[in-house]
């Protein structure tokens, strides 16, 4: 295992200001803000805008961009569509090729690196952080064919957690049913 800075390991690029490109007559377009990356490492909820067409190439989602919040509690998500548009206040981390995405994301959740990211980070209502600060984070790394296993490790333990939230919350809505029929019974 090797500790390393994140800086060496990727591209680390900012989002988009989006709001500079509206336009009502422009392309239509899915934009990842805050509220998309949620802290179980799911990717739903887009704002979807138009938007002139000259956006650059770098704010548009590649597969395996990995996305952090720059913004408590400094979400982190692996991506797997392209041609989303991210916007401002997420860290977009380009890994180079002998890194495992899935893995890398997994492991900036850490509670170390969340540690790092309150240290460096700015403190006050919205603890928040800057690119500088995500460049100097520290990692520590196994091999690629380590990484691969550990990504897949935790993603199978990721889907059964969800798996289970998702059982929890049937047997929640199953017990407020049964209560609630007993209310109908009542005259």
């Amino acid at each position: 295992m090797k500790k390393m800075i994140l800086d060496d390991m990727a591209e680390i690029l900012s989002g988009l200001s989006y709001r500079r490109y509206l336009d009502e007559n422009g392309d239509d377009f899915k934009i990842i803000v805050q509220r998309s990356i949620k802290g179980d490492g799911e990717l739903s909820d887009f704002e979807e805008v138009s938007l002139k067409s000259d956006i650059k190439e770098r704010y548009f989602t590649h597969e395996n961009d990995v996305l952090m919040k720059m913004t408590h509690p400094y979400d982190v998500v692996c991506v797997h569509e392209e041609k989303l548009v991210i916007s401002d206040r997420i860290a977009i981390i380009r890994l180079k090729k002998c890194f495992d995405p899935e893995f890398i994301a997994h492991l900036l959740t850490n509670a170390h690196v969340k540690k790092q990211l309150h240290e460096l980070g700015g403190s006050g209502k919205m603890p928040h952080t800057s690119l500088k600060e995500i460049k100097q984070l520290k990692l520590i790394v196994p091999d690629f064919e380590t990484q691969k296993k550990y990504g897949e490790l935790l993603n199978t333990i990721n889907d059964k957690i969800f798996e289970d939230l998702r059982q929890v919350e049937y047997d929640r809505h199953l017990k407020e049913a049964i209560l609630n029929d007993l209310w109908g019974d009542v005259k």
